[in-house]
């Protein structure tokens, strides 16, 4: 499909890519907020850690006014499917990024560096997000577009090792309460740049198709 068609076939008040950008932005806010209270003391962390909840309320209302626009628009802007893909990865990065502060705040759980490297990872990865939505408008810059789903892929693939290294570190602890504590939220840590480099991989896919 030439772009020429694919603007005439566009919603003319570009809803779909306002919400996006909004989501985003969302992201990458509780994002900076989870990585400042990475970086306090713990009375300040888990101060911070508790304004998350709100954003990750902000994020689900987004998203269901991504789905009530759906089911008003006959025309969107590319696949429905893709829309929903994208919609969904947006909302899980936020989610996930809620109950990783959830666990880290209700278990008290004790300061290890990985937090502090995930934190990074997963806001430079929301960051990009941002970049990536913004040059999708109108497909006008599918490379800028896809230099930052290299990043986030690459800041995926280095979660992976930070995970691995957490976990090898809290187990020589030989502390099983600490292991359990530190061990799930971890895991939770990890599947947010999981769900960074599945939204990436849905950008691309759109830019792919249409670009």
């Amino acid at each position: 499909m030439s772009l020429s068609i694919l603007k005439f076939f566009q919603p003319k008040d570009k809803v779909f890519q306002n919400l996006f950008e909004e989501t985003a932005t969302i992201a990458v806010k509780i994002s900076e907020l989870f990585l400042d209270a990475m970086r306090n003391n713990q009375a300040k962390r888990f101060e911070l850690l508790a304004q998350t909840g709100h954003l990750e309320h902000q994020a689900d209302q987004v998203s269901h006014n991504v789905y009530v626009e759906l089911s008003r628009n006959f025309i969107t802007p590319f696949d429905r499917e893709d829309i929903n893909l994208l919609t969904s990865g947006l909302d899980d990065i936020a989610d996930y990024i809620y109950a990783s502060a959830k666990y880290i705040y209700l278990y008290k759980s004790p300061e290890v560096k990985e937090y502090s490297e995930f934190s990074l990872l997963i806001y430079k990865s929301c960051l990009e997000i941002q970049n990536a939505i913004k040059n999708l408008k109108e497909f006008k810059n599918p490379a800028e577009v896809k230099e930052a789903c290299i990043k986030i892929n690459s800041f995926e693939n280095i979660a992976d090792d930070v995970l691995s290294q957490g976990i090898v570190s809290v187990f020589e602890s030989n502390d099983p309460i600490k292991i359990i504590k530190v061990k799930s939220v971890l895991e939770y840590l990890e599947i947010v740049t999981d769900k960074a480099e599945d939204v990436a991989n849905t950008i691309e896919n759109i830019v792919i198709k249409y670009a």
